[in-house]
């Protein structure tokens, strides 16, 4: 974290491949480094599904696996409250197409199983921003606003990559104007449509329409830098986060 303090940034967001690898102990260090380093918790992706699990987990046949990926949830967002995080990411990578059973029958229990989330974090007071990604059961702008309304709370947004938009060749401007006040968090990648690459934004498109229509939805989120860099990380990182800023300046 020291470095993504020395890179100017306001707030950082924590991955978790596994709730296990943070007991108490590490949660308390994690807390006293955020306060002395004036970094704020911004978001926490849940990923134990791909990590944990083998197999189907937000769709599975198996409530047991169902219950445990829930159970896993809670844990997370117990985490997020002891680091003052309102907004944890759900991404269901393990839950991929095709499917091992019938569509509806797997988005039954998807719908199912992100309920029971939600009631978890509405009795803690924390949102949950669900992610796309085209090789997802939810893959597409489409699939979040339909799976958003079925759940029907108020707890539950969405997480929009632009890198993910970009390979399932929607347009970001209006996928903002889509999910308007759904848009609970954002991560910033580029990449040239044909796979996730995770590179700076701005390195292939234009991201000026996309701010400007962040800023006329109301966007009050972060913006997060999904970046996985190829050579120099702190210069890639520098390099997106100055053109973001740039162009947010002129906006």
């Amino acid at each position: 974290m020291h470095r993504i303090a020395e890179l100017g940034f306001d707030a950082v967001e924590l991955v978790i491949w596994n709730i296990e690898d943070f007991p108490k102990v590490r949660r308390r260090k994690i807390r006293e480094e955020l306060a002395s380093l004036k970094l704020e918790m911004t978001s926490i992706c849940c990923n134990d599904n791909v990590y944990v699990f083998s197999g189907p987990v937000y769709t599975s046949q198996d409530e047991k696996v169902r219950d445990g990926i829930v159970k896993r949830i809670k844990e997370e967002i117990q985490a997020a409250i002891e680091w003052n995080c309102k907004c944890i990411g759900i991404w269901p990578g393990s839950d991929v197409i095709p499917l091992k059973i019938p569509y509806w029958e797997a988005w039954k229990n998807l719908v199912e199983t992100i309920t029971a989330c939600a009631k978890v974090a509405e009795d803690y007071g924390v949102s949950i921003a669900l992610e796309y990604k085209p090789e997802n059961v939810l893959n597409n702008v489409d699939s979040i606003l339909r799976i958003l309304g079925e759940v029907g709370s108020d707890s539950v947004g969405a997480l929009l990559d632009t890198g993910h938009a970009i390979v399932a060749r929607e347009d970001l401007p209006t996928v903002v104007e889509m999910l308007g006040p759904k848009l609970f968090h954002t991560h910033v990648d580029d990449n040239y449509g044909d796979w996730d690459r995770d590179m700076p934004p701005g390195a292939v498109h234009n991201f000026r329409p996309f701010l400007e229509a962040l800023k006329r939805v109301g966007y009050k989120g972060c913006l997060s830098m999904d970046v996985w860099p190829y050579e120099d990380p702190d210069k890639e990182i520098k390099m997106g986060k100055d053109y973001l800023e740039r162009l947010m300046r002129e906006i």
